[in-house]
């Protein structure tokens, strides 16, 4: 699997790593706040943002916690959410296309290369995790 040793470039992993879930969990943020209070979404955009959002908050702060604790099991979590949510994206991404609203689209698909990038990134920091517990 391709691994990356730094993160954007100039951070380490372990910092590379929080800076990604930071990043994450604002943006989940800005998510269900946007979708609570902003738009006009209903049905099933609506109760997936609501539902998904909320756990996905939850793996990233398991992943900051594994840059001290240094588990790779905390990282699983967000590997797999991610991958899970990146799914979603791009059925969200395709939907928009196909109702005309291309513009949110386009978004939706940078969006998703941009979470490929993290999840990279998150999945390098993982096999150093690993490497390290097998050392010790």
């Amino acid at each position: 699997m391709f691994t990356v040793d730094q993160c954007c470039c100039c951070f380490t992993l372990k910092w590379g790593t929080l800076a990604i879930a930071i990043f994450r969990i604002l943006h989940s943020l800005a998510d269900i706040s946007f979708a609570l209070f902003v738009s006009r979404i209903s049905g099933l955009e609506l109760y997936l943002t609501a539902a998904l959002r909320p756990i996905h908050i939850i793996v990233c702060i398991l992943l900051i916690v594994s840059i001290w604790v240094q588990k790779s099991l905390l990282v699983i979590g967000y590997l797999i959410y991610d991958v899970i949510l990146m799914i979603a994206l791009l059925g969200f991404s395709i939907y928009y296309f196909c109702s005309g609203e291309i513009l949110i689209g386009v978004v939706a698909i940078l969006f998703i290369f941009l979470f490929i990038y993290f999840w990279i990134c998150v999945f390098s920091w993982f096999m150093e995790l690993r490497k390290l517990e097998k050392e010790n």
